[in-house]
């Protein structure tokens, strides 16, 4: 049963915001409510005033825009892993992360919003949106700001979003077609699984088939997603090959061994993590693998 509370649908994202800014008490905001919903149930959550965001069509938007990608927060899982732009290349870390939630009903609610804000420590979106070094767009009545995700984001369900703002949109430059990136998570069991470690990659080839670049975001490791910086610079500028895999993956390992410290998941996570790590950096260059051009 629903604690009780005044439920408000506004017609703009103007509207919602002035709405936020006005109402007196206590104010929840409703996207895709496969969080908020539960918790309400629950009695976790008992707030005076729900604003649902259910007729902003605008923040279902998907574009390309000067040099960038941006997606609406009311983007569903199922739509980011059904976007054509998604299904190869270097943005196929999306879909394959958005597969990754849930089952198809919380798919087909869950919005990209929703899942960042929620800033959860296993959250699937969040390590492809750190590799795709994000930003996020929060407004309020006003004005707006926008954020790297990286510093929106501070803790274990906390980030640095005010009670009046609404997260409108996320955003990241867009990638060459030289680059390709991929997803690999490690649950508990096959489906519906909570990420136990995950590990987005993208790599960008350069001139002669050396890496020119590559970005490597580790979730479910630390309060945040995080880059595995050593990593990433051991493979600059070097050619993929398996005994080049191997380095990226002891390099890997010793990121999350730095990041959990004498948590007792460490020595788990530290060894599952190379088995992600292979298989990540093999998906997004086979090159690793093979050693072929």
């Amino acid at each position: 049963m629903l604690p009780p509370f005044d439920y408000h649908r506004p017609a703009s994202l103007a509207e919602a915001l002035f709405l936020l800014a006005s109402l007196p008490g206590t104010k929840k905001i409703l996207a895709g409510g496969t969080d908020l919903v539960p918790a309400l149930r629950r009695g976790d959550l008992s707030p005076d005033h729900v604003v649902s965001l259910s007729q902003l069509a605008g923040m279902r938007e998907i574009k390309e825009d000067k040099g960038f990608i941006r997606i609406g927060a009311l983007v569903t899982f199922s739509r980011l892993a059904e976007f054509p732009l998604f299904l190869k290349g270097p943005y196929k870390l999306l879909a394959e992360a958005a597969l990754q939630v849930g089952g198809p009903q919380v798919r087909n609610q869950g919005t990209i919003g929703g899942n960042i804000v929620n800033a959860s420590p296993a959250g699937d979106l969040l390590p492809p949106l750190t590799a795709l070094e994000a930003r996020v767009r929060v407004c309020r009545q006003g004005g707006e700001r926008v954020l790297p995700l990286a510093g929106f984001l501070t803790g274990p369900g906390r980030t640095c979003i005010h009670p009046e703002e609404i997260l409108a949109e996320v955003d990241f430059p867009a990638l060459p077609e030289r680059a390709a990136g991929s997803f690999v998570k490690l649950g508990r069991r096959n489906s519906l699984a909570i990420s136990r470690i995950s590990l987005a990659a993208i790599v960008i080839r350069g001139e002669g088939g050396i890496v020119e670049e590559a970005r490597l975001a580790l979730g479910a490791v630390a309060p945040v997603p995080i880059r595995a910086r050593k990593a990433e610079a051991l493979l600059r500028g070097r050619k993929p090959s398996p005994a080049l895999l191997e380095e990226a993956v002891a390099a890997i390992s010793e990121t999350v061994a730095d990041s959990l410290g004498d948590r007792p998941s460490a020595p788990y996570k530290r060894a599952a993590v190379r088995g992600v790590a292979r298989e990540a950096l093999i998906k997004a260059d086979p090159r690793f693998a093979s050693g072929g051009c």
